[in-house]
């Protein structure tokens, strides 16, 4: 329970941080030269498709030309072209691959630094937020570092690469403390500039929810009188000026489809989910188990670890009282929380599988929320704060016998989040079964000029089937192979279905196309009719391939698992 110095701290929760990646992930996958980046595959839901789509986002804009707007690239969704920022492809991780590759010549995977980077700076900000709150010590550093790390709702987004990045929702947190105790204005607006700058280009729910945070601690620091209104609407409008032409240059602005989707009010938090064990080690009847009533409930997977909740009740008491003093002291943080947590929540709420409202909105407000569709997500700002409170609370209420408590609740941490921890080991060490052979069907694509897919993947039934990780498979070879292809698994793609729908034959001789036809076209069955005695076409049950170059889909033979 002795303070240390925070560099100390900061650097022991590398150390073991460092360790942890390697033992779970590997260095191979780390490096990006292992064969699971040939066939990317989560544990989350739709894990499936998201890394291909952010691996091929990142590669065709590794490869491409300077434009504006900056994160626009031709290929992926040819003819108009896909921003990549709405494929989840990371803006600063993909510009780092640009310059690496233009410095080099080589093409890297930088996905797997990004992963074991995102570990070890939840450990590592963590760690820094509980030094903050005012514990320093190494039990208190070793319980945020397992904390970070082991966090259910970092383990379970393994497979949505952009939101790895938690560590940017706890440095907002810490931007918040700081900013509450500050006057300097050029300070704080340095770190919010920092701050937004970080997020803006990682993923807009981070971005979205850090922000807020960072607006609720200037707007408490004007509440503390530690910064004038003056000075505060300085700080804002500073921030705002410098991130609103970043946004602007980024093409955030210019997205062909609709940015609202489906789907709010299912992807949403179970009220039951911080509390109760989910993939828990501890408890073996929830080991494979999420609180889940809408079937979407796993993007508000909240839950707070054995280890977490064990100081919340062992200190329950001083935690009431942290509370009380919060709402005073606090009051824009604890109505932000409140805010993020009904919107987590949604307008249909579940505790367990009992549905006990569901408040009827207008049209436009459901639009609007849609934007932000997965709202089970905004639980993690709170269940981050939770967790920092938890573990500074036992040395304040015990003395150093809450050291003792600290070391019971590491443990219990780390073995609660064992089956996802397992499971994540297991993604990355077992390959998963893919549609398409990885080897003959680049081959196919570097011979063609570009690839066609029909039906596109924004124009197939939406269920997640075959045909969509079909689909998601050959945008993800196609970027591998640097081909223009009409298919791209974004919501930004106005994708004309009607036009796909009339192509009934394979493509015009000297265009050097490479057509794949999905059981969802409108004239499969005659396709695979032609397919029997055309030689410019193969067929499987599901799907059918065509070329104007001779011979070009022989070697597809056998490359198909249906």
């Amino acid at each position: 329970a002795t303070p240390r110095p925070l560099p100390l701290l900061l650097t022991a929760s590398f150390c073991i941080s460092v360790l942890y990646v390697l033992w779970v992930f590997g260095a191979s996958v780390i490096l990006g030269t292992s064969p699971f980046w040939q066939n990317p595959h989560g544990i989350v839901g739709r894990g499936w498709g998201d890394v291909f789509t952010n691996l091929s986002g990142y590669t065709y804009f590794e490869h491409d030309r300077w434009r504006l707007p900056l994160f626009q690239v031709a290929k992926l969704g040819a003819p108009g072209g896909t921003n990549i920022f709405f494929t989840d492809s990371i803006p600063w991780v993909a510009l780092a691959g640009r310059l690496v590759f233009l410095a080099s010549g080589l093409s890297v995977n930088l996905f797997g630094l990004w992963t074991a980077f995102c570990f070890c700076a939840s450990a590592m900000s963590l760690t820094a937020l509980v030094a903050i709150l005012g514990q320093r010590g190494l039990a208190p550093a070793a319980a945020a570092t397992v904390a970070g790390l082991c966090m259910p709702a970092l383990l379970a987004r393994w497979g949505h690469t952009a939101l790895l990045a938690h560590f940017e929702i706890t440095l907002a947190l810490i931007f918040y403390f700081l900013t509450c105790r500050s006057s300097n204005v050029r300070t704080v607006f340095l770190q919010a500039a920092g701050l937004a700058l970080l997020t803006v280009w990682t993923t807009p729910y981070i971005f979205a929810m850090a922000g807020a945070i960072g607006l609720a601690g200037i707007a408490q620091a004007v509440s503390n009188r530690t910064l004038s209104l003056l000075k505060a609407t300085a700080i804002v409008l500073g921030v705002a000026a410098l991130i609103g032409p970043i946004l602007l240059v980024s093409g955030v602005f210019e997205a062909h489809g609709a940015l609202g989707a489906w789907g709010f009010g299912v992807y949403s938090m179970n009220a039951l989910s911080p509390f109760v064990p989910q993939r828990s080690g501890l408890v073996a009847p929830m080991r494979d188990l999420i609180v889940d009533a809408t079937g979407g409930q796993y993007e508000g997977l909240s839950y707070l670890g054995g280890g977490t909740l064990l100081l919340l009740v062992a200190t329950a008491r001083l935690q009431l009282r942290l509370a009380w003093r919060a709402l005073r002291h606090h009051a824009w943080l604890c109505a932000l929380f409140v805010g993020m947590t009904l919107f987590a929540l949604s307008n249909v709420v579940y505790v367990g599988g009992i549905l006990v409202a569901h408040l009827p909105l207008p049209e436009s407000c459901l639009k609007l929320a849609a934007i932000f569709r997965a709202s089970g997500r905004w639980g993690w700002p709170a269940m981050y704060c939770v967790t920092a409170v938890a573990i500074v609370a036992p040395i304040r209420w015990y003395g150093t016998r809450g050291a003792v408590l600290l070391c019971l609740a590491i443990p219990l941490q780390w073995i609660d989040t064992a089956p996802l921890r397992g499971d994540v080991r297991t993604s990355v060490r077992s390959p998963a079964a893919a549609p398409l052979q990885y080897t003959p069907w680049l081959v196919a694509m570097i011979q063609h000029r570009s690839v066609s897919v029909f039906p596109q993947m924004a124009c197939l039934d939406g269920s997640g089937g075959w045909n969509s990780r079909v689909a998601v498979q050959l945008q993800f070879l196609a970027s591998i192979a640097d081909r223009p292809i009409n298919s791209v698994y974004s919501r930004s793609l106005d994708a004309d279905c009607a036009a796909g729908q009339r192509v009934d034959a394979p493509p015009a001789p000297g265009t050097q196309t490479l057509y794949v036809f999905l059981d969802e076209s409108k004239n499969f069955a005659r396709l695979q009719a032609l397919a029997r005695t055309d030689d410019r076409c193969r067929r499987w049950d599901k799907l059918v391939v065509c070329s104007d170059i001779p011979g070009a889909v022989t070697a597809l033979a056998g490359s198909v698992e249906q």
